[in-house]
């Protein structure tokens, strides 16, 4: 997968980290991308990225993982396991 230019700008934006970043971009277009990028660049970091519906941020999770990315999502299904865990 090849990011487009607007994709490594909202990256580049997010690796400054002077900016808060919000991307309004049509549906399959790969928003997702552009958040994910930083983090293959700041080992240890955190990424918080809120999305629209709970099966969207499983999605998510699900195709970092595909990557070797560690990623949750966290959802009024799911939060209840994470606190029993001791996780959030």
């Amino acid at each position: 997968m090849k990011p487009c230019l607007w994709q490594l700008k909202v990256a580049q934006t997010l690796l400054k980290g002077d900016w808060d970043v919000i991307c309004i971009v049509g549906t399959g277009m790969g928003k997702m991308l552009g958040f994910w990028l930083p983090l293959l660049f700041c080992d240890g970091s955190i990424q918080i990225i809120v999305t629209p519906l709970n099966m969207l941020g499983r999605q998510n999770a699900a195709s970092l993982a595909k990557a070797s990315i560690h990623g949750i999502s966290i959802d009024g299904e799911t939060v209840n396991m994470f606190q029993t865990l001791g996780k959030i």
